[in-house]
């Protein structure tokens, strides 16, 4: 490797960026996790790395392995070897602090938070078929290749219907309801999936993607073009009170704030391997899901929610039991022609309310304010590459 130093620091913003960001004042931190990272290279990264791939791909593949390989374990044992020596370099430094008080909180700020990826398999549910009645053709996953070499149509049709809608025409009578199961009647006021088929060469077939999103809105007029019915929010949305995240949050002041304002009223938390647009990757912990949905802050204050207790996904509840809850679905496997793995083609979440709970939140925002925001949109590429994987 020509830049071994250029690599490791890739490596290291990649890997463990926001949890170095997280230890707080800390210099020398990230660099000396470079140094370890870049001193790995040589003689054990890049050999260990080279077998990986060798033992888990096929030779004329370009795709990494779905596993935990030496560049992540790299950067992970660095980061662990660097802050062990942190107290000691600020006693150096003739900065003297609490041992125990001073070791259990960089810990905690360091760490690994595998929860989400633990509430993630707690949440999972086999895909459901629950969505708006506009997007019924979406139940079908992107055209694939099949056997009889058939011409399926591209883009899937019915997409073309909803490609430049905003908002769908009915308002909040568009969004779906459950049908069955422990959930029948609940609403869905949030959505994101994305369907994904890759390149295929040998016949040629070139990668495919469908990416849709559904969420409740308040606005009282038409949302801009081009936006995403989305905030953006904590995760720690399903597992703190709201008075720990947002102390001045209060329920009365949230009422009011959704009668008057616009905007989304269902959020992308930072759980997810998939970040916002705008946002960089998170990467932290293997096993996230790809997308974990959440309401705003202002939604939880408002109807008085609090965390469900004891071993669950993504709950929130109140006096009467579980009120709001965010599901997951990842599969529909298929492979790309040659000798990779299956692939889970179609991911997604929604976010689900109890019906009395809808019916405050409909009548908080006020009915003509209440709006169903979507956003579809579609690409094809000859090669997977050329389609940027919003998982990596």
């Amino acid at each position: 490797m020509k830049d071994p130093q250029r690599y490791a620091a890739h490596l290291v913003d990649h890997y463990l960026g926001a949890r170095i960001d997280a230890t707080g004042p800390a210099p020398g931190l990230r660099e000396a996790v470079i140094d370890l990272v870049a001193a790995a290279i040589p003689g054990h990264l890049e050999p260990l790395m080279r077998t990986q791939l060798d033992l888990l791909t096929h030779p004329s593949s370009n795709r990494f392995p779905d596993a935990y390989l030496a560049d992540r374990a790299a950067a992970e044992d660095a980061l662990q070897k660097a802050a062990a020596g942190l107290r000691t370099a600020l006693a150096q430094a003739g900065h003297l602090v609490n041992a125990q008080a001073f070791e259990r909180g960089t810990a905690a700020r360091l760490r690994d938070d595998s929860r989400p990826a633990l509430r993630g398999e707690l949440a999972r549910i086999p895909r459901p078929l629950t969505r708006p009645e506009a997007l019924g053709w979406s139940l079908d996953p992107a055209p694939w290749f099949n056997d009889s070499q058939e011409q399926t149509p591209w883009p899937p049709p019915g997409l073309a219907s909803v490609a430049d809608l905003r908002s769908l025409p009915e308002g909040a009578g568009a969004l779906a309801r459950v049908d069955d199961g422990p959930h029948a009647g609940w609403i869905q006021i949030g959505l994101i999936e994305r369907q994904h088929t890759p390149a295929r060469r040998y016949p040629d077939q070139p990668a495919r993607r469908v990416l849709i999103i559904v969420g409740l809105e308040a606005a009282s007029d038409d949302p801009p073009p081009d936006t995403l019915p989305l905030s953006q929010a904590p995760w720690q949305l399903w597992t703190r009170p709201l008075q720990r995240l947002a102390p001045a949050l209060t329920q009365a002041g949230a009422a009011e704030h959704l009668s008057t304002t616009d905007q989304a009223l269902v959020a992308l938390t930072d759980a997810g391997a998939t970040p916002m647009v705008d946002a960089p990757p998170r990467r932290s912990g293997p096993g996230l899901p790809p997308y974990v949905l959440a309401p705003a802050a202002r939604v939880v204050a408002a109807l008085g929610l609090q965390p469900t207790g004891g071993i669950c996904g993504f709950s929130l509840s109140d006096t009467a039991g579980e009120a709001l809850i965010c599901r997951q679905w990842r599969g529909h496997l298929v492979h790309d022609g040659g000798f990779e793995p299956l692939l889970p083609v179609v991911a997604g979440a929604d976010l689900l309310i109890r019906p009395d709970l809808f019916t405050s939140l409909h009548a908080a925002i006020g009915p003509s304010r209440c709006q169903a925001g979507i956003n579809v949109r579609h690409m094809s590429a000859t090669q997977d590459d050329d389609i940027p994987d919003d998982e990596d």
